[in-house]
């Protein structure tokens, strides 16, 4: 099997867990081996990974603390474990959503791996288009539009390059990414993404980006959730109460659908004396009294060990330092494609970083899933020197050959 053929499998076996196939949750212990047998192939892949050795040294460093820091919040995890839900919690939910962090390892040498958005432009796209338009006709099941719709999630890095697709390529991109929002118009936050990537689009094209608005931006955007974090915990202002609810807890409680998440976990936190600098381990979950669903353990203690929003799993199972851990990873990747790249791709995929920032407060669980697979081969991709070295003409000249 050739390198980009491995690449390829492997995005198939996260697509599968992506959408949550029926036969996977019936026989779990197939999830399972497709969960491992991933994990396998990204090990397999930093094994022959020459392209690392290259990030730019603080990165660098960044990176294997991160993942040296997780083994200690697996084995911190593992040693305060009791029950069967501890353990499962460690091995089939927290080791496998570090592991698509190797897919740096893919963003690094994407010139290798076209065949990869290849693949996706013109397999699992057109798929999608039509399993979604004879879903639309033959089922009414709201689950079904979510997972297809899931599929999708890539359209976003379509969307920061189609000022260096083809004109085809351009249309096609334009029209799916329509498709994908109507079909899914409850998930919110998918709307809010498509959204943001267009509007900074139309703002190369008329005014093109420059390097200090970007970095203005950056500073705009790392703040913004910090401040109404504050607000929010000191009762000021919450800014939840604007938000409509996204599918994964409409169901639950319609319209404000994060401030109940927040409430839970800080008292949480504070109830179980967590230390708030390391967490509480790969296993911790936290007391929830509103949850009735199968993220709920069966004891008597009622805890819940995944909530929806990003930044609450990190505070609880590994703490501050986690936090900091992603607050560099991504806005140090960022500030290399702003300042230290010769292409404008470079500067757009600045974006979708800054945008992964504040749905880290809003929803982004890290999972085996499409959508961190797709986030952490876009890190991979801006610390690139091959690909930040590219000019406009060149970056064209590799989405021509898709």
């Amino acid at each position: 099997m050739t390198y980009p053929t491995i690449v390829l499998f492997l995005f198939s076996l996260i697509s599968l867990l992506s959408i949550e196939l029926p036969i996977l949750k019936s026989i779990p212990i197939l999830g399972y081996f497709i969960t491992y047998l991933s994990i396998l192939i990204f090990i397999i892949i930093g094994l022959i990974d020459k392209e690392f050795q290259y990030t730019p040294g603080f990165i660098k460093k960044i990176i294997i603390t991160y993942w040296l820091y997780s083994i200690f919040i697996i084995v911190y995890g593992l040693i305060f474990s009791e029950t069967y839900w501890n353990y499962k919690n460690v091995f089939i939910s927290y080791i496998p959503s570090v592991f698509v962090s190797f897919a740096i390892f893919i963003g690094l040498k994407l010139d290798r791996n076209l065949n990869l958005l290849e693949f996706i432009i013109k397999r699992i796209f057109p798929i999608i288009l039509i399993y979604g338009i004879i879903g639309y006709f033959l089922f009414s099941d709201t689950k079904y539009y979510h997972n297809v719709a899931r599929l999708g999630v890539p359209i976003f890095f379509f969307i920061l390059a189609i000022p260096f697709l083809q004109k085809k390529n351009q249309i096609f991109v334009i029209m799916i990414s329509i498709f994908f929002i109507i079909i899914d118009l409850n998930w919110r936050t998918n709307i809010l993404r498509v959204f943001f990537c267009y509007s900074f689009v139309i703002l190369y094209f008329l005014f093109s980006l420059k390097k200090k608005f970007l970095n203005f931006i950056g500073v705009l955007v790392f703040s913004m959730p910090m401040i109404l974090l504050y607000l929010g915990y000191s009762g000021k202002f919450d800014v939840f109460e604007y938000i409509v609810a996204d599918q994964e807890s409409e169901s639950i409680l319609a319209g404000n659908s994060r401030t109940f998440l927040y409430v839970e976990v800080f008292e949480s936190l504070k109830n179980k004396n967590t230390n708030l600098l390391i967490g509480g381990g790969a296993s911790a979950g936290y007391e929830t009294s509103v949850f009735f669903d199968d993220k709920v353990t069966l004891s008597v203690d009622r805890e819940r060990y995944k909530a929806e929003v990003a930044f609450l799993n990190t505070l609880n199972k590994s703490g501050l330092i986690g936090i900091l851990l992603d607050i560099l990873l991504i806005f140090i990747s960022a500030y290399y494609v702003i300042n230290r790249s010769n292409n404008d791709f470079s500067k757009l995929l600045s974006v979708y970083l800054f945008l992964s920032w504040i749905l880290y407060f809003l929803e982004m669980p890290q999972s085996l899933n499409i959508n961190y697979f797709m986030h952490y081969l876009i890190i991979g991709l801006c610390l690139s020197s091959s690909f930040r070295n590219s000019n406009n003409e060149e970056i064209k000249l590799l989405f021509n050959k898709l």
